[in-house]
């Protein structure tokens, strides 16, 4: 009950202070409006961040915020925000992400909030340990594990990236991501537009660097005619591509990184995951982590009430697994995983969160607004920055976000790197060197 209170309070407090303008957005709308008829193309269908092979971090926010009626019409709402929020995430704006995701969930009677407050109210002999050593400490036993992820919550991808060097040392050298590219023109050796989708958001891309610094060679497993199936169609030859790493190598050992369900080990009758299947086709039973429900914001309303409710109870600290007199707790019986991991809440330094710290390996590096109209802050590796190809490279980061002093905060690890400032149209302003030690 304490708890449904703090919600109430929250949603209206939440009112009143959305109710002022979010600063970027502003600048976003006013640089739209300000634009001949026709500067974009309005008469695109979906959101995106591609123009061509070219990445522009920006343009679905003018997309979204310049056009947002015709796309809410057109996509519908909860695609919408569904959509905008995968992007948004992009941007390094996690926390808009987070709150555009939300908009799209369903909402909950007050008898049904009071229930869950009531459930978790009575939970019993609840433990917690740290979920990358139970994760660990079972890879000596399993052939394949099978991770998941919620596309706008780069926080899961955070998660990934720091099972690697460990999850290589127990003989895991293949990293399969539902992401990546699976087309004739894919690049799986080194880092940029053609790797994969989410593999162009900074967290992604940084997974992926330290994947292929770790060793891991890395392999595409998705349907490449996923248009012309139906869900379960897609899973099974996802669950096919997976297994053939394991004929042509028997004693591979592979990470695969999903999206939601797919990972899922139950067949429903109306969807059979690709982890149901990979178990049917290869008789081989993968180690199934599940964190996107218990995480904030979960990826449904009722997950994300029950988590709220859980976390204002038991104090989550780190990424855990929970236990209920010592065997695995599943809050929610219907998604079939081994383990389910409990994310703690986001804390935020400078406006940004903490985990792009990255377990330490980024520290938080401030950039001075020296441009008049600068927007936009990106950081690339030295090594890999190139003038003309620019817009199919990778940032390890990027913000839009002030601090309250007015400078940039961007996590970066040791090396050199090209600080690039772009305004509100995404012309670069300048290009700068910068060094940390």
């Amino acid at each position: 009950m304490k708890r449904y209170l703090l919600v109430a309070a929250f949603l209206f407090i939440y009112s009143i202070t959305t109710a002022q303008v979010y600063l970027p957005f502003k600048q976003v709308s006013d640089y739209v409006e300000a634009q001949k008829a026709n500067k974009f193309d309005s008469l695109q269908k979906y959101l995106t961040n591609r123009l061509g092979f070219e990445l522009h971090y920006l343009y679905p926010l003018y997309q979204a915020i310049g056009w947002e009626s015709k796309f809410k019409t057109s996509l519908g709402e909860k695609r919408y925000y569904d959509n905008f929020s995968r992007l948004l995430s992009f941007t390094g704006d996690y926390a808009m992400a987070a709150e555009y995701v939300a908009k799209g969930f369903d909402r909950l009677s007050d008898t049904t909030v009071k229930s869950i407050a009531n459930e978790v109210s009575q939970l019993q002999n609840i433990q917690y340990a740290p979920a990358k050593d139970a994760i660990i400490s079972n890879a000596g036993y399993y052939r394949v594990m099978m991770i998941n992820e919620a596309y706008a919550k780069p926080v899961h991808r955070a998660f990934t990236y720091s099972l690697l060097e460990d999850l290589y040392k127990a003989g895991y050298h293949y990293l399969a991501m539902e992401t990546f590219n699976n087309y004739a023109n894919k690049c799986l050796d080194s880092l940029n537009v053609f790797t994969g989708y989410y593999t162009n958001e900074p967290i992604g891309g940084e997974l992926v660097r330290k994947a292929l610094q770790t060793g891991y060679k890395l392999v595409s497993y998705e349907d490449t005619a996923s248009l012309e199936h139906n869900n379960s169609q897609r899973d099974s030859i996802q669950a096919q591509n997976i297994y053939s790493i394991i004929k042509k190598d028997p004693s591979a050992k592979i990470l695969v990184h999903a999206g939601y369900g797919h990972i899922y080990e139950e067949n429903t009758g109306e969807y059979a995951p690709m982890g149901w299947w990979f178990k049917k086709i290869s008789g081989i039973d993968p180690f199934t982590i599940n964190q996107t429900t218990m995480t904030q914001g979960s990826d449904f309303e009722y997950g994300r009430l029950y988590y709220d409710f859980f976390t204002d109870r038991f104090s989550i600290t780190v990424p855990s697994v929970i236990f209920q007199n010592k065997r695995p707790f599943n809050p929610m019986p219907e998604q079939a995983c081994d383990i389910h991991i409990v994310h703690p809440p986001t804390i935020f330094q400078n406006n940004r969160p903490s985990w792009i710290s990255l377990n330490g390996e980024r520290r938080p590096v401030l950039i001075q607004p020296t441009e008049r109209t600068l927007f936009l802050v990106q950081a690339y590796y030295q090594n890999e920055y190139n003038e003309e190809i620019q817009n199919i490279l990778i940032p390890a980061d990027q913000t839009y976000i002030a601090t309250k002093e007015g400078y940039y905060c961007l996590y970066l690890r040791k090396g050199k790197y090209k600080i690039v400032l772009r305004d509100t149209g995404y012309k670069v302003l300048s290009v700068k060197d910068r060094e940390v030690n």
